[in-house]
């Protein structure tokens, strides 16, 4: 009997059609009937790999005929039908027949048993009794038949959506995993289709684990579920949870570990980035040849396979990747933190489910990974939080590796031959780790700032980076420069006398960062012996590990929404306090632990604030706790279950006014009331310029306070300190910026002060901070030796 394939711009139509024509068939033999209609996305489209996907899927020695609804629906098919294999393609035919009138034809045809052609002449002749009843004399300019009926009301379009995951099952989708779908999916209010979009079985009812085990989904195949109903995004999460659980057969990684390959000698010898050179402080004065290398490889050459060949390669090109960074971890230790997170992402499912729908839409595995991390980088890159918008630079980085392993070149660039200068667009971690100090003199971006986990990492190895120097691009191979990582200042062709005087520089750097190197595990007192604690800003445990490492008396922010971003449920307080608990016990200090800072720009995976137009004075911090006060009190039962076993300390952040203050300190004592006695005590950040102000009015109820100088001086000035035609107003040294700072320490005497913004990473500000009250500067890890070395020299 041959097959049917439906197809149309909506999916809902395409359906309605098929149960008509199937609901009319008396009970006996039938054709198999495919739809493929409609975008992944539940839109209205057609999708040529959908198509070629169904034909395959119904095919049979007798023929497959296509009804479809015309427009883009034509050329789709015609496109599918070039996908497939010559013999397929033989037996298929395109029906210029009506799409309900000449299924409902095909339908009845097919059943009787007749061939491929005579179903197609059925479809197609289908509407000549119609049209003889409402144009008895045939001709083609008749006037048609209008009814007086009134126009009924369009009916709510129903939720419609496609979702779709591969499956690492071992044994693939069998009885359990099969049943643990059924189970979890009883009850909600939508119709759930499952088909396997790597053979095209399908779709088979979601509530039937006979019809899903005929689906023979097996290990590496790519499930495809089509859900309509009002419960569909409902449904769609339960099913991305299972599938993140491997539908109930294991919670652990996407796959089973692997052992990790052994490093090449070549890697060893770099060193292991835990220590810089003992000459290497990520200051010194650099001269050197440029030689340029590229971010973005060239894919000039890829040849794509069918989607089950793109689906493999995709998948192999993941694992090398993973093992690549996992072997990197291992011997760069210093960066294990940021390469095993560029790990995950690289195999996360999210990342797994766009590409792969790319895939089945008929992209190449080389430009799926291209257009979604382009697209997912763009994003990051359009957020205003400067420390969030690097993250932008992890997803090109894990782009760059993808598709570097799709086109079958080695993962890890070979050096250059002599000491010399790289010129990057930007510097990812992975490719930081491995920069031999001998062979590197220092880095030039063109794009990218101080934040990104590349330059970072290669400055905590004692390699210079100047970053974001556009003007840069242009630099010719071998062309010699000079760049000061401090000032930021950068010269061509610097002449015999220039280089003399920035190699005497060099030399008094060297010796006052090798003097404060010597004494970074010291206090810092000022010349009148006042103790001011140097602290760093933490965001993850590799952070903790450099600052302990640095010298650093403690955290003076843990940016917990930044810890805890790629996580897609909220962790529980139990897992928080775990973690709170290693950064603590890494850094050997007190920790202030800032609570959710969320908002619009500010995203995390588990909470999704309203979208604002100007994010940066809308709903952050605090003001968005205050509507998810669940997900804020389970994060401060977590931080006093943590303050048990480490000194912590609690700041709220984007406060304005006292009662914000109390409504969080009420919350918080909700969350102790069952913890018994616990030594937490509480500050704010101060950001808003009215909370600097009116600092005395918070006296009652905080401990300490923290100065955020880089949203401070952003909202005083008004200026968007990461649009370039204002960012020269937000500057960090405006008179302004310092009135307020000294209007916080005047309304808390006596209370402890933190700055933890930019301007505490300045040696040149330490003195006037000191002078005005402040007691703790928390800064970037490698800055800490220096802020103790200027502390010392500070005299009131």
């Amino acid at each position: 009997m041959i097959g049917i394939v439906v197809v149309s711009h909506s999916r809902p139509l395409a359906e309605a059609a098929v149960a008509l024509a199937s609901g009319l068939l008396p009970a006996g033999p039938a054709p198999e009937i495919a739809v493929a209609a409609g975008t992944t996305d539940g839109g209205f489209g057609t999708d040529a790999a959908a198509i070629s996907v169904a034909i395959k899927a119904v095919d049979s020695d007798a023929g497959v005929l296509v009804l479809l609804d015309g427009g883009s629906a034509i050329m789709s098919a015609e496109l599918a039908v070039r996908f497939l294999d010559a013999d397929l393609a033989d037996r298929v035919v395109i029906s210029s027949g009506p799409l309900v009138e000449g299924l409902l034809a095909a339908v009845t045809a097919a059943a009787s048993g007749v061939g491929l052609d005579a179903v197609a002449v059925e479809a197609r002749q289908a509407l000549v009794g119609k049209a003889r009843r409402l144009n008895p004399d045939g001709a083609t300019s008749a006037t048609p038949l209008r009814l007086q009926a009134p126009r009924p009301q369009a009916k709510a379009r129903p939720v419609s959506l496609t979702w779709r995951t591969p499956v690492n099952n071992e044994h693939g989708l069998h009885i359990r995993p099969s049943a643990a779908i059924v189970t979890s999916l009883r009850g909600l209010n939508a119709d759930v289709l499952i088909s396997n979009a790597t053979t095209g079985r399908g779709p088979a009812a979601a509530g039937s684990l006979s019809a899903l085990a005929a689906l023979e989904i097996r290990r590496g195949h790519v499930l495809e579920a089509r859900i309509t109903g009002p419960d569909a995004e409902k449904v769609r999460n339960i099913l991305a949870d299972l599938a993140a659980r491997d539908f109930g057969e294991t919670s652990g990684r996407r796959r089973p570990p692997r052992a990790p390959r052994e490093p090449a000698a070549s890697e060893l010898a770099v060193g292991n980035g835990a220590t810089p050179a003992p000459t290497a402080s990520g200051t010194q004065i650099v001269v050197g040849p440029i030689h340029r290398r590229t971010s973005v490889p060239a894919v000039d050459g890829y040849h794509p396979g069918s989607p089950k060949i793109e689906f493999a390669r995709f998948n192999d090109a993941v694992e090398e990747v993973e093992d690549y960074l996992d072997a990197l971890a291992l011997t760069r230790t210093a960066s294990a933190g940021i390469l095993h997170a560029q790990a995950l992402l690289a195999s996360d499912r999210e990342l797994a489910h766009a590409v792969v729908g790319r895939i089945t839409e008929g992209f190449s595995a080389v430009d799926a990974v291209v257009e979604h991390l382009t697209g997912l980088a763009r994003e990051l890159d359009a957020l205003t939080d400067p420390y969030l918008r690097e993250r932008a630079q992890d997803v090109r980085s894990v782009r760059r590796l993808l598709l570097l392993a799709l086109m079958r070149k080695p993962l890890a660039e070979d050096d250059p031959g002599e000491p010399c200068v790289w010129l990057v667009e930007e510097l990812d971690a992975a490719t930081a780790t491995r920069l031999d100090q001998r062979l590197c003199l220092g880095v030039i971006t063109t794009t990218g700032g101080a934040h990104g986990h590349g330059a970072l990492t290669a400055e905590a190895r004692g390699i210079p980076v100047l970053t974001g120097r556009e003007d840069a691009r242009a630099l010719a191979e071998g062309r010699h420069v000079a760049f000061d990582p401090v000032t930021r200042e950068l010269w061509l062709d610097p002449d015999p006398t220039l280089v003399t005087a920035l190699e005497r520089l060099n030399a008094e750097r060297m010796e006052a960062a090798a003097s404060a190197l010597s004494r970074a595990h010291e206090p810092a007192y000022t010349l009148d012996g006042r103790r001011v604690l140097v602290e760093a800003n933490v965001s993850s445990l590799a952070d903790a590990l450099a600052a302990a490492a640095a010298g650093a008396e403690g955290s003076g922010v843990v940016r917990t929404e930044i810890l805890f971003a790629a996580r897609r449920q909220a962790p529980t307080a139990e897992e928080q306090a775990e973690v709170y608990v290693a950064l603590g016990k890494t850094i050997g200090g007190p920790l202030s632990i800032r609570t959710w800072d969320a908002g619009g720009d500010k995203p995390v995976a588990f909470f999704t604030p309203s979208r604002e137009p100007n994010p940066a004075l809308g709903e952050r911090g605090i003001r968005t706790m205050r509507k998810a006060r669940d997900l804020f009190a389970e994060q401060l039962r977590g931080i006093a279950m943590a303050a048990r076993e480490t000194p912590i300390r609690v700041m709220f952040p984007m406060v304005t006014r006292p009662e914000e203050v109390s409504w969080a300190r009420g919350v918080l004592d909700e969350a102790l009331a069952g913890l018994g006695p616990v030594e937490l005590p509480v500050g704010i950040m101060v950001e808003v310029p009215a909370a600097a102000i009116r600092a005395a009015d918070f006296a009652g109820l905080v401990d300490f306070v923290s100065i955020g100088t880089n949203d401070l001086a952003q909202y005083t000035l008004a200026s968007d300190r990461t649009n370039a035609a204002v960012s020269r107003l937000s500057s960090l040294d405006d008179p302004a910026v310092w009135d307020l700072i000294e209007l916080t320490c005047r309304g808390l005497p006596g209370k402890p002060i933190a700055v933890c913004g930019s301007i505490a990473n300045e040696p040149d500000a330490v003195a006037r901070l000191v002078s005005l009250g402040v007691s703790e500067l928390s800064v970037r890890p490698p800055m800490v030796a220096q802020i103790k070395q200027a502390v010392r020299q500070v005299s009131e």
